[in-house]
């Protein structure tokens, strides 16, 4: 299997970036972050509201979604240097994840090139590992693949949709501007092909390989994610959960919008935070008899309440991938801003 060009791929473990799951027991009190108050609706009302923002985006707003797809595949399918390097086109973020919420019209899409970035595990001897799995150099840095990969695409989609619609000037994403009762905002990420190794279980698999995508911010700041396990995560957990997961997730990205309306809150934590944090609830505490939507709502928050605000917890929350730690200084977020926005939450759902 082919890697960068130039040198080995450096020998660095990740753990500060990846762990193992969480196991706390479905049913443990939870521990509200903050005293609850009189909520600003009656219950009736938060239901009614938690009603209408649970559901995805209108019909409307998926054929345009759809059509910008579509018209961004169109112009990049037949790139003769990108076909010829092995790239494929692959979807990622919320709407793909089906967490977004109406009036969320946009999509995204990686380019993602073949060539390996190597990441190892706690305890995997690196250079045996490599020579285990078969690796090899190619002699092409990274660098130089991103910078053609970038060339390429921004082509292409000038081609298609014209130099006024395409801004290239993003570190990572190159954007397609959305026309209005057209297409849908469309951002383009060219990335490269991610295997972590780990330590396996026996001398017959000595090794398990991950495999997600790596985003390079020239000239050598590397970001790791893993968009197709979190994708068939999220729908496992939506099926567990009897369909009840994406719309707790929706609820609660339309509730930041209402926090911020009320000035509950004055800053925002990124919709995919959100998400996270409501799976790493245990699936029990979706569905309780005779439930309503204000009730499952609470009690997710509370049960996210108590796992983030206990030290044994909190080390050991993933993202949906299961793979990566959802806390760290690799993150672009706090676990104090976790705290902050569900205490803030559940002070402004109170006691309705």
């Amino acid at each position: 299997m082919s890697t960068q060009g130039g040198r080995k791929p450096p020998q660095v473990p990740l753990s500060g970036l990846f762990g193992t799951s969480i196991n706390t027991v479905p049913g443990v009190p939870p521990t509200p972050s903050t005293e609850l108050v009189e909520s600003i609706r009656r219950r009736g009302s938060w239901n009614e509201r938690f009603r209408h923002w649970e559901r995805p985006e209108s019909t409307t707003e998926t054929k345009r979604i759809e059509r910008a797809r579509n018209m961004v595949q169109e112009a990049l399918a037949n790139n003769e240097w990108l076909n010829r390097e092995g790239c494929r086109l692959a979807q990622q973020g919320s709407f793909t994840n089906r967490t977004n919420t109406r009036g969320e019209s946009d999509i995204d899409l990686r380019v993602q090139h073949p060539s390996l970035v190597i990441r190892y595990g706690d305890g995997v001897n690196t250079d045996l590992a490599y020579n285990a799995m078969a690796y090899y150099d190619t002699g092409r840095p990274f660098q130089s693949i991103l910078a053609e990969m970038r060339k390429h695409i921004v082509t292409d989609l000038v081609g298609s949709f014209g130099r006024a619609a395409v801004d290239d000037t993003g570190k990572r994403a190159i954007r397609v501007n959305g026309l209005e009762g057209s297409r849908a905002e469309v951002d383009v990420v060219p990335a490269f092909t991610l295997h972590f190794i780990r330590r396996g279980f026996s001398l017959m698999q000595p090794y398990i390989t991950t495999e997600g995508v790596g985003l390079l911010n020239p000239p050598a700041d590397w970001t790791f994610n893993f968009p197709d396990l979190h994708i068939a995560n999220g729908r496992s957990k939506r099926q567990r959960t009897g369909l009840q997961f994406k719309r707790v997730v929706r609820i609660i990205k339309r509730m930041q919008s209402d926090m911020m309306a009320y000035e509950a809150t004055d800053k925002r934590v990124p919709s995919f935070l959100i998400e996270c944090l409501v799976h790493s609830v245990e699936d029990g505490f979706f569905n309780v008899e005779d439930d309503d939507r204000y009730g499952r709502v609470k009690r997710v928050l509370e049960r996210i309440a108590y796992l983030i605000n206990g030290e044994a917890h909190t080390f050991r929350l993933l993202e949906i991938n299961d793979v990566k730690l959802l806390f760290g200084s690799h993150q672009g977020w706090r676990l104090q801003d976790a705290q902050e926005f569900v205490a803030s939450a559940l002070a402004h759902l109170g006691d309705a």
